[in-house]
C-alpha cells in the first residue's frame, strides 16, 4: 500500500492508495510544531506500507523544505524528520501543485504529457511528461503563477516580483481587479462583502464590472497557456482549484482566449477541467517514485 499526504495550511489530507485508486482518506489538523509526529501517529497502525509521498505548500527541493510560508516551516530535511519513523521506506516530496498535477495526470492516463494549473488563492502549476513530474534544476518547473504576464497593472506579487499571473488570475487577483475597475463600470457587487465567487456570480448575470473582470482574468490565463503550449507542446492542459467551481462559464472563456493567442501549431491543444478535486494531491504524492 502507498500513502499520499497532502499538507495544507489548516488540514493534512492522508490517502491510502492501491493500484492507483484511493481506498481510504481522512484529514487531521495542521500543527506546525508537531506536523510530522502528528502524521506518523495518524498512519502508524497501517502495515505493509511500501511508499510515502508528501505534497507540501511551498518550495521543496530534494526532500528538503526550503519554505512553507503558510505554515511557518522552513529549512527542514524531511528525511531527518520522518525517516526516524520509517527508516526502510522510500519517502519523497514535492510541492502541492506538483502533487496535484501528477494525480490529475494519472487520472487522465490517455495523455503522454499534461500541464496542470490550479486556480485558488494563488496560481500553481505542474508539468507531467511520460507519467513523471518535470521538476527542473531549481524545482521550479511548472510555476506558471509567477510568470510575468501583466505589464499594464504590474501588481506586486507575494513572491516579491510584480506582474505575475497570480496577481490577476487567482481568487485574490479577481477581487483585486474588481476593486481596480469598480469606478469604471456599472455593478451591483457589494464591495463590503466582495469575494471571487461574488464577482463570478455577478458576471453570470451580465454585470458590467463582473463580466469585464472575468473576461480579463480569463484572457490572461489564455495567454499564459499559449506561451506554455509553444514551450512544452503538451497533449492537454488540466485546470483545477477552487476558482474552477465557475465551471464551463470560465473554462469556455479560457479556451476562447487560448485560441486567440496560441500559435497555429498548438491551437488545438485540449483544455479540460480537473476531475479529482481534493483527491488529486494525495494520489499524486503516492506515486512520486514512478
Amino acid at each position: 500500500m502507498r500513502i499520499g499526504i497532502d499538507v495544507g495550511g489548516t488540514t493534512v489530507k492522508i490517502g491510502y492508495i492501491e493500484n492507483r485508486e484511493i481506498i481510504k482518506s481522512f484529514a487531521i489538523p495542521t500543527k506546525k510544531e508537531t506536523l510530522f509526529e502528528d502524521i506518523y501517529n495518524a498512519i502508524k497502525d497501517e502495515k505493509n506500507v511500501e511508499f510515502i509521498g508528501f505534497g507540501l505548500p511551498g518550495t521543496v527541493k530534494n526532500n528538503y523544505i526550503v519554505n512553507l510560508p503558510n505554515i511557518g516551516i522552513k529549512d527542514v530535511d524531511i528525511n531527518k524528520e520522518f525517516k526516524i519513523y520509517y527508516p526502510n521506506i522510500n519517502i519523497l516530496s514535492t510541492n502541492d501543485a506538483n502533487a496535484a498535477a501528477l494525480g490529475e495526470a494519472i487520472k487522465a492516463s490517455k495523455f503522454k504529457s499534461t500541464y496542470f494549473i490550479t486556480l485558488g488563492t494563488g496560481v500553481g502549476g505542474g508539468y507531467v511528461y511520460n507519467g513523471s513530474l518535470v521538476n527542473g534544476t531549481h524545482s521550479c518547473a511548472g510555476e506558471v503563477g509567477h510568470s510575468f504576464i501583466d505589464p499594464l497593472h504590474n501588481f506586486k506579487c507575494t513572491c516579491g516580483l510584480s506582474g505575475c499571473l497570480e496577481t490577476v488570475s487567482s481568487a485574490t487577483g479577481v477581487v483585486r481587479l474588481a476593486r481596480t475597475y469598480k469606478d469604471k463600470f456599472k455593478s451591483n457587487i457589494d464591495f463590503d462583502t466582495i469575494s471571487c465567487k461574488k464577482v463570478f456570480d455577478a458576471a453570470k448575470e451580465n454585470d458590467e464590472l463582473g463580466l469585464y473582470v472575468v473576461n480579463l482574468m480569463a484572457d490572461y490565463l489564455g495567454i499564459a497557456l499559449a506561451n506554455i503550449a509553444v514551450t512544452c507542446d503538451v497533449d492537454a492542459f488540466i485546470i483545477g482549484g477552487g476558482v474552477m467551481a465557475a465551471g464551463d462559464f470560465l473554462l469556455d472563456k479560457i479556451k476562447e482566449s487560448f485560441k486567440k493567442h496560441a500559435h497555429y501549431g498548438v491551437r488545438e491543444t485540449e483544455i479540460y477541467k480537473a476531475s479529482l478535486g481534493n483527491l488529486a494531491g494525495m494520489l499524486g504524492a503516492a506515486y512520486l517514485d514512478d
